[in-house]
């Protein structure tokens, strides 16, 4: 890209409506050619509770996208921080937000990854090791670019060890599943089946899913399965190219236990273009100026 031309054209725009924000030309291909890239994460963190909204899930999915879990985080900064760019054109992409043949990007996207800013750095993930209950935050800095299109998403340090392959157990899928899903519960059961997705088959404590899935606690079995399990199931066998069937088990009279089979609609693995599609760009990877002497 042309540098002096993109800011020539970010100071032109600068004081329009938001929703006269057009694409810059790179991510208007990227939009042609749908949301690329994968999500990797620790085996931990995908179980886990993420604490997130939808919008605040998807601005996080995309900053996740942005690296590539192959390298240490010092290749991104010395003492580990990660800061990734996330834009509104691929929150719209991601949140499947149907773009202007004009291709101008819908005054929703901004307004999404906006909001999702503005909380990020309060949320915080949490799962139980062994007696422990680990609480981590997501990010330590998320700033909206206010009339510019993009956010600067900072992960915590501590989150880092978490979403690049530091150990064995990590779970990885394409972001394109994601893609157009409008509820939570949706995401968190995709998160949820990933870590299965070698074997196709999830099983969990009806206990352990409440807390992966978040629903409230007054909730009980009949409102798990009402909200947070049948339209998650159809979503996702609808929009995220799965084909997924459940089933439940029983102690005594009591839901004990849930099961999940899932297969993929066409073929998905963890290979060598999987991985490739995942390496930053120079669009997207950026590090602390400060700490990258």
């Amino acid at each position: 890209m042309d540098t002096d031309t993109d800011t020539d054209t970010r100071a032109s725009l600068h004081g329009q409506p938001l929703a006269f924000l057009p694409h810059h030309q790179e991510e208007a291909e990227q939009a042609a050619r749908g949301i690329g890239g994968s999500l990797t994460m620790s085996r931990a963190l995908a179980e886990s509770a993420h604490g997130l909204t939808l919008n605040e899930a998807r601005v996080m999915m995309l900053a996740m996208r942005c690296v590539d879990p192959r390298l240490t985080p010092f290749k991104y900064a010395r003492n580990g921080y990660v800061k990734v760019r996330v834009t509104a054109a691929e929150f719209a992409q991601l949140a499947d937000m149907k773009v202007p043949a004009d291709g101008y990007t819908p005054r929703a996207a901004y307004e999404g990854l906006k909001a999702a800013c503005e909380k990020l750095y309060e949320r915080t993930a949490s799962w139980t090791d062994g007696k422990r209950k680990v609480h981590m935050r997501w990010v330590w800095k998320a700033t909206y670019h206010e009339g510019e299109a993009w956010a600067e998403v900072c992960f915590a340090p501590d989150m880092t060890q978490h979403i690049f392959m530091l150990g064995e157990k990590f779970v990885r899928y394409r972001l394109e599943l994601a893609r157009g899903l409008r509820s939570v519960y949706s995401t968190n059961l995709l998160r949820l089946l990933m870590t299965q997705k070698d074997t196709g088959y999830k099983t969990i404590t009806l206990e352990d899913f409440r807390a992966s899935m978040e629903v409230p606690p007054t909730y009980r079995y009949a409102d798990i399965k009402r909200y947070a399990i049948v339209p998650a199931v159809k979503e996702l066998n609808e929009k995220a190219d799965l084909l997924i069937t459940w089933g439940e088990t029983k102690r005594g009279r009591a839901v004990y236990s849930l099961q999940f089979k899932f297969k993929f609609m066409t073929h998905d693995s963890l290979d060598d273009q999987a991985l490739e599609q995942a390496r930053p760009t120079e669009a997207t990877q950026e590090v602390f100026p400060e700490l990258s002497a």
